[in-house]
């Protein structure tokens, strides 16, 4: 992977010599001078190589989250403060940066379109279809969030990007899913170098792009060419696909590298890692998210007799003792209560507030919890930590380096199943691909899979909701859905929730003890409702003071679209604004 990264990189340089970096969106200036620079098969390679770098790619995350199965104790991202407005910085970022890698592809395709001696017909389609991947990806980008925007397609002069007005989205559409067709025409299945796009990725990008824009016939036709491949196939494991050793694997179709020797990591880390670890373990999962994971009877928390508040981790789908680090019992018989821990990368996991000591499992000694509050003021404010994806590589340099995991072939099966459910298509093939999906996760527990049988409509797109949730927790694409379904004024509602206070002492008494440990209610003092929706509420636990608000969020109508910046519309005065901004 390092030599692979080092060619990348090498390739990063040469690009961001050759294109310009001025701050303006829409113009490419430096145009003229770029035609003398593709002389080469390898500088097309070094050109199509800057649609790769990670600055281009937008996860839909914040430090803070801005879904709702993330937290960061109290602080709230605009997103869930309801406060975006058109000053906001990642909504200008954001634009500015996708804009100047969709004109830098455009000054690629023109180069690749003009050239008749320097590449082969295969080299020319296969090329062609790289950046006409990358062009239906970022204006797809653009669509989700700003609604409306400006476009083109070929490069601009100042004086022309200055006066663009906004293009309907129902027009961007259908050129967007030329793109990729252009894509898979002339992608090949497989690229000599893993992680460069192929037919598959396209696929597996148009199939994205129709479901968020609620198309869902042409979703579920991309979607299926996607699975005809044969090219892909679930990991083995749920848990180890997300390691930081898992390079390569037939389940990822689209990832970017990451590095801690090549400088590109993710370095908040330390926010994730439990504070036993030396971490902060302020970026948490949800109380929604772990209310979320149905039981292994299939069903939710609220109807399950399998499910207990007060361990909450115990008879539940198998991701979620892999997403979210588990504590108390976990299965019945196991002779464990509220208070046990589990094993997370050698020290024991417990946020009870009487286990003020864990155990350490290299030493078999007994250490400090600075994972509970009543030791710590500043341990997880809701009790819980990150699993998913972290390892003891993390724990080693407090820095990580797994790879951008993109778009993976489980999101293809649902995005399929889903498609074909809200088209009232249901067959073998839709249960098939959810209970694929289902399946791994419950593979070499011992355990067998509930699958899902249903054929009603109604009951499956809950189903397949559900299991987007419980699949792809921190993966960046609980946002988008929150979107599409329009459920995120109603999530963002009531505000994060949290454990109640405890007083750190020799002897921690407060609210905390008093509600839920002393009557033995801990870790939840009842068990929250899922709504019609499939959406967990703990009002109840609310109003019985089993918890408490950390921070009040909103969600205005209006965010449901991003503003168009104001330092944008302040160039050109053609754009006009999403309502309410």
């Amino acid at each position: 992977m390092k030599k692979y990264l080092n060619k990348w990189k090498v390739a990063f340089v040469v690009a961001l010599s050759l294109f310009s970096c001025n701050e303006l969106d829409l113009v490419q200036v430096d145009n003229p001078s770029t035609s003398s620079y593709f002389a080469t098969r390898g500088q097309f390679r070094e050109a199509l190589n800057e649609g790769y770098r990670p600055v281009w790619w937008k996860f839909d995350k914040s430090q803070n989250g801005i879904d709702d199965d993330f937290i960061r104790r109290a602080f709230l991202d605009a997103v869930k403060a309801g406060t975006i407005d058109s000053e906001n910085g990642r909504a200008l970022t954001n634009w500015t940066d996708v804009y100047k890698i969709i004109t830098r592809m455009l000054v690629v395709v023109d180069r690749i379109e003009a050239d008749e001696s320097i590449l082969g017909d295969t080299d020319k389609a296969a090329f062609r279809g790289e950046a006409y991947f990358f062009l239906g990806a970022f204006w797809s980008y653009l669509i989700n969030h700003y609604g409306d925007v400006p476009f083109f397609e070929e490069s601009l002069t100042i004086d022309e990007s200055f006066v663009l007005s906004r293009t309907s989205k129902a027009e961007i559409l259908p050129r967007i899913y030329e793109y990729f067709d252009i894509a898979i025409e002339g992608l090949p299945p497989n690229q000599d170098i893993a992680d460069f796009v192929n037919k598959g990725t396209a696929y597996a990008f148009k199939a994205r792009a129709a479901l968020l824009q609620n198309d869902y016939a042409t979703a579920a036709t991309a979607a299926k060419g996607c699975m005809d491949l044969g090219v892909y196939d679930l990991h083995a494991n749920f848990a180890d696909l997300f390691k930081s050793s898992t390079v390569n694997s037939d389940e990822i179709i689209f990832q970017l590298p990451n590095s801690v020797d090549f400088d590109q990591f993710n370095g908040n880390t330390k926010d994730f890692i439990p504070r036993n670890f030396g971490g902060f373990c302020a970026r948490n999962p949800s109380w929604e998210l772990l209310a979320t994971f149905e039981c292994t009877d299939g069903l939710p928390i609220d109807e399950s007799p399998l499910f207990d508040p007060q361990n909450p981790f115990k008879n539940r789908d198998p991701r979620c003792a892999m997403t979210i680090v588990p504590f108390g019992s976990l299965e019945d018989g196991d002779g464990l209560g509220p208070d046990a821990g589990s094993n997370f990368n050698g020290i024991e996991y417990t946020p009870h507030p009487l286990r003020r000591e864990v155990l350490d499992y290299s030493t078999g000694n007994m250490r400090v919890n600075n994972d509970t509050r009543s030791r710590q003021n500043f341990a997880s404010f809701n009790g819980l930590a990150w699993k998913k994806g972290i390892d003891e590589d993390w724990v080693d340099d407090l820095a990580e380096d797994s790879n951008d995991i993109w778009m993976r072939y489980a999101e293809v099966l649902l995005t399929y199943a889903e498609a074909k459910i809200e088209l009232n298509q249901i067959d073998a093939s839709v249960l098939k691909a959810i209970n694929d999906v289902k399946e791994r996760a419950y593979r070499g527990t011992g355990k067998s899979a509930p699958l899902v049988t249903s054929t009603n409509q109604a009951e499956l797109r809950l189903k397949v909701r559900n299991e987007r949730r419980m699949e792809f927790a921190n993966e960046g694409i609980r946002y988008m859905d929150l979107i599409r379904w329009r459920f995120a004024e109603k999530v963002f509602a009531t505000g994060i929730i949290g454990q109640l206070n405890v007083t750190r002492s020799a002897n921690p008494g407060g609210p905390l003890m008093d509600n839920l440990v002393n009557p033995g209610l801990y870790f939840w003092g009842q068990t929250p409702e899922i709504d019609e929706d499939g959406l967990p509420d703990f009002s109840g636990l609310l109003e019985n003071d089993f918890c408490r608000i950390l921070a009040d969020t909103e969600f205005p109508e209006k965010q449901y679209l991003w503003p168009i910046p104001s330092a944008e519309r302040e160039k050109n005065d053609n754009l006009s604004q999403n309502e309410g901004y």
